[in-house]
């Protein structure tokens, strides 16, 4: 095949010919270096995934053994193409992506429409058997709520207490955010928030970074709570409202106003407003003024968390890359420790399940995929989870998951 090929034609008439010294010939086969030429035919493939075979090793490492060995035009090539689309080398290999730029959620109009929730746990019992926190956040004033409760409530224990601390001060939210807790994915919370009118937004499973406002806040109230009970940890109850006047009382940095202000348009006395000082506050406002100042405090305060999540978002992208799928798309979904079922050999296990087509792209940053009947997990994933599936169409895919899944078992 030699003399047919269109490379190596020419350069096996020059070595008969006794022109060409870079290459020899011994026992029919033609030699650069001591390295073996192929010609153009199905050896090739053949010869790469032999040697692939061996380790899976990446792209360097693989072009470096075929090199070794063997010689032709356009190696480097061959090899890359058949690294990128080993199925074993995308399943078991690799889960590091920075896809997905930050995307904010939008700035609500008016205080108290829009409300995180989350709990802190972990937290020293009281004699009242109290052992957690439950946060309300207003996402548009930063005002907070932190009321004490059990781990071990259910969601209509949960209802019942944001009516009594939260409902009855500032009424129904238009849309509540919270992370996929038990308590808040129930049947009962979501049926009863529906029939109030409320939405409900959860953040993509195994992947809780869209309630990020209540996180911060939980970071801030921890700090709080160490500093106000110094060596009474199992009193933290008692100072838990005293935190929560100075959370609301305090300058947020989003807003550059304290959540007092924002929600009632002056910020309330303080231990050092009682002594003999002249009163600051203006005398006899008039309604109409005070509600433009109100007016103008919302106004100010949604374009300065516009702003401040526009620098945000700029920042955090530097990054980060933009990846879009396409409905019908096919990726390879990374496997994280708590997605695999309970006594799965975490080391050993795939990274990656797939290829899975992509069923309903639910926004840039998350997308909901068809897997395999046994995988007993969310179908929603975010496009950090998601690695584009190179190689030829898959078929009967659910089969061979299946039975690759229980070998990796």
């Amino acid at each position: 095949m030699y003399l047919e090929d269109r490379y190596f034609g020419p350069v096996m008439k020059e070595v008969l010919k006794g022109q060409c010294y870079d290459y020899q010939i011994q026992d029919g086969f033609l030699l650069k270096d001591r390295r073996l030429c192929i010609p153009e035919c199905s050896l090739r493939g053949k010869v790469v995934v032999e040697q692939h075979a061996l380790g899976h090793f990446g792209r360097d490492k693989s072009i470096a053994l075929e090199e070794r060995k063997y010689s032709w035009p356009k190696l480097k090539w061959d090899v890359t193409r058949h690294v990128e689309r080993c199925e074993v080398c995308q399943r078991s290999k690799g889960v590091s992506t920075n896809a997905g730029l930050y995307t904010p959620l939008p700035v609500p109009s008016s205080h108290w429409i829009d409300v995180s929730m989350d709990f802190v746990l972990g937290l020293p019992c009281t004699q009242r058997r109290k052992d957690s926190i439950m946060v309300a956040v207003d996402r548009f004033s930063k005002m907070a709520h932190f009321i004490s409760c059990r781990k071990t409530m259910d969601a209509s224990n949960v209802a019942d207490l944001y009516f009594k601390e939260v409902f009855r001060l500032h009424g129904l939210p238009l849309t509540i955010n919270a992370d996929r807790d038990p308590k808040f994915i129930g049947y009962f919370w979501r049926t009863l928030w529906k029939k109030m009118g409320t939405q409900l937004c959860f953040s993509t499973s195994y992947h809780q970074r869209t309630d990020g406002q209540t996180k911060v806040v939980n970071r801030s109230l921890g700090n709080l709570l160490r500093c106000l009970v110094e060596d009474k940890p199992k009193q933290w109850v008692l100072v838990l409202p005293f935190a929560e006047f100075a959370f609301n009382n305090s300058k947020n940095r989003t807003t550059q106003r304290s959540p007092f202000e924002i929600v009632h348009g002056l910020s309330p006395y303080t231990v050092t407003d009682l002594t003999l000082i002249p009163n600051l506050r203006k005398a006899n406002v008039k309604a109409d003024e005070f509600a433009e100042h109100i007016k103008s405090i919302h106004e100010e305060v949604k374009l300065q968390v516009e702003a401040y999540n526009a620098k945000y978002k700029k920042t955090a992208d530097l990054h980060r890359r933009k990846v879009v799928f396409e409905e019908g798309d096919y990726v390879w979904a990374v496997l994280t420790k708590d997605r695999l079922p309970v006594g799965v050999n975490v080391k050993l296990h795939d990274r990656k399940v797939g290829p899975c087509q992509i069923l309903k792209k639910i926004n840039d940053n998350a997308y909901k995929l068809e897997l395999p009947s046994h995988f007993n997990t969310s179908d929603v994933f975010n496009v950090k989870h998601l690695i584009p599936y190179k190689g030829d169409r898959p078929s009967n895919y659910n089969s061979r998951a299946s039975s690759s899944s229980a070998n990796a078992d």
